[in-house]
């Protein structure tokens, strides 16, 4: 039996396609027209049809267990709410929503399958034999946090669901006893109509679509006294709807995650478990490596967890820290003997039993479940290039060099694919926030609600760094575009150089330090990403300490980098002109 997962049941497969073919349902779905045969009323199971949808690719990657039923459910849904559709197009692309739920319905058994395979192979390897967990883990705690968030999201829904239905009963109770009026549109705004009914009298009604009625054209009004709405358009509960969406999407996952949570950790302490000998390692990330008990260099990990200890020991899983790092300890890295109780498998639960650095034993609870490491990742093992240079390090940095060559032309540093990716999308978002900020002007409604929006006068620098920042190294050192300038920096100054948390810090010897934030650390290890400021901090300390790997050619000024900082702010304020005007 193969213990890993084929390539085409990875949860990215499943994620993309349905999120490519529910982009291309929505952007060919034609628009509905509103009309007083068939009033655009609330629309409840398309508001679960999105729900699905959108949580569904949440779950593909944490929650397969539960896509096996709502994979189903969002594709009947689908089958009879949208077949048949006037448009052809439309069909083919809601045909292909189908069978990207069916490919991750596949994708997801398959998953579950692997599971089972797992917990058979850990029966074999031990033989049937089992014992009882070691004393004093303490009682299950597993599952309590998310399950208690999970059910006051779940209440705040209902609360919302149930405030929507309200108002949809009042509106129909208006509607029956309200009387039917004939109306002239003469003007519209972007949420209102300007109508004339047939005794004269001007009035000013709510609507949802005003780009559909022309001025000129005959409406139909339901009235009853001061209360006036268009027959076609009943009461609108799409921010109930919304806010339903925003607390039961994530109730539902935590609810699920907690029960599963807790019925993995349960049945660890129901009777005696299988039992493993292995070897184990500790990270700087803090996450927990399992390797095979014969793979002492530990050259292939088989499981990744976040454990802690339940039976502290004096020294614990750190080595004793450095007088300046007492926020940072390390970690001691080294391999050890350990024994784990529970079958290993993707998404369980475990007791790991390990040797502690005193010559004692350290007992850990995994804190999340146990994952299987995708290709070719490994642990965190290598101390920050920052400390490295703090407190040099010749094995690191020696290794660093051994594996560059010398070069003769300059080379240079920037921004990875995904990182201006990023920022081309929070342009887009600061520039919708800007015509907000402006509608909220024009209308009269500006507020202390926008007060936050002041820090727009910083997006253009962030942004500029993300897209553009460059670090050229050539013979005579170091020149650093970042957003605004292009700052220079001689070898002979250059004191220190490191990352933390993103941001990368460039130290000279005059104590000034350059240190723009340049990525999401969190995010990139995600997606499995080596962010290439990392990859920078790396060969420029490698060609410090050793300058014979340094570039012997000088870089031309085109070479340097061009700071996007006044072009993006010279743009946004185009834009915003460009609203005020038009």
């Amino acid at each position: 039996m193969d213990p890993r997962l084929p390539g085409w049941a990875q949860p990215r497969y499943p994620v993309l396609a349905l999120l490519m073919t529910v982009i291309a349902a929505t952007i060919l779905e034609p628009e509905p027209l509103c009309t007083v045969a068939a009033p655009c009323g609330p629309d409840w199971v398309g508001m679960i049809q999105v729900g699905l949808a959108v949580v569904q690719l949440l779950w593909y990657v944490r929650l397969p267990e539960l896509t096996l039923v709502s994979g189903p459910v969002l594709a009947v849904i689908v089958a009879v709410e949208e077949f048949p559709l006037p448009d052809t197009a439309s069909d083919v692309a809601n045909a292909a929503v189908i069978a990207a739920l069916a490919f991750g319905w596949a994708a997801s058994w398959q998953r579950l399958a692997l599971r089972r395979r797992q917990r058979c192979l850990a029966e074999q390897a031990t033989a049937g034999v089992r014992h009882p967990l070691p004393g004093g883990i303490g009682p299950l705690r597993r599952g309590i946090v998310p399950l208690v968030a999970g059910l006051v999201l779940c209440v705040v829904a209902g609360v919302t669901t149930g405030l929507g239905l309200w108002g949809i009963h009042e509106d129909e109770q208006r509607a029956a006893k309200a009387v039917s009026v004939r109306a002239v549109v003469l003007g519209k705004t972007e949420e209102t109509l300007r109508v004339r009914t047939s005794d004269g009298s001007k009035r000013t009604v709510s609507a949802s679509f005003p780009e559909d009625y022309d001025t000129g054209s005959v409406v139909t009004l339901l009235s009853d006294g001061d209360w006036i709405r268009l027959a076609a358009e009943p009461y609108d509960a799409f921010g109930w709807q919304l806010l339903t969406l925003a607390a039961g999407l994530p109730g539902l996952t935590f609810l699920a995650t907690g029960v599963l949570a807790r019925r993995r950790a349960a049945a660890l302490r129901r009777g005696p478990v299988p039992l493993l000998r292995v070897l184990q390692r500790l990270d700087h990330n803090g996450d927990t490596w399992i390797y095979a008990a014969d793979d002492t260099a530990g050259s292939a990990p088989l499981l990744r967890c976040l454990a802690y200890p339940v039976i502290d020991d004096e020294a614990g899983e750190f080595g004793p820290s450095d007088d300046g790092d007492e926020d940072w300890p390390r970690a001691d890295t080294r391999l050890r003997e350990a024994v784990l109780y529970g079958p290993p498998y993707d998404a369980g639960e475990l007791v790991i039993v390990a040797a502690a650095p005193d010559g004692g034993r350290s007992v850990m609870l995994t804190a999340g479940p146990v994952r299987l490491p995708p290709g070719d990742q490994g642990p965190e093992l290598e101390w920050p290039v920052e400390d490295a240079v703090e407190q040099p390090d010749p094995e690191l940095v020696g290794r660093i060099a051994t594996s560059m060559r010398p070069v003769a032309r300059p080379v240079r540093w920037g921004p990875s694919v995904f990182t201006r990716c990023a920022a081309l999308l929070g342009a887009v978002i600061a520039a919708a926030v800007i015509k907000f900020v402006l509608d909220e002007v024009r209308a009269g409604t500006l507020g202390w609600h926008v007060l936050p929006m002041l820090g727009l006068a910083f997006v253009p620098g962030a942004l500029a760094t993300f897209l553009n920042w460059r670090i050229t190294a050539d013979c005579s050192g170091l020149w650093l575009a970042g957003a605004y300038t292009v700052r220079h920096l001689t070898w002979d100054e250059l004191r220190a150089v490191g990352y933390t948390g993103g941001v990368m810090e460039i130290r000279r010897a005059d104590a000034k330090t350059w240190a723009p934030s340049l990525g999401w650390p969190w995010m990139e290890r995600r997606l499995r990403l080596r962010p290439s400021y990392v990859r920078a901090v790396e060969e420029i300390s490698a060609m410090h300490s050793h300058p014979e790997l340094r570039p012997t050619e000088e870089s031309p000024e085109r070479d340097h980098g061009l700071p996007l900082g006044p072009v993006l702010a010279v743009l946004y304020a185009l834009w915003a002109a460009a609203l005020l005007i038009l």
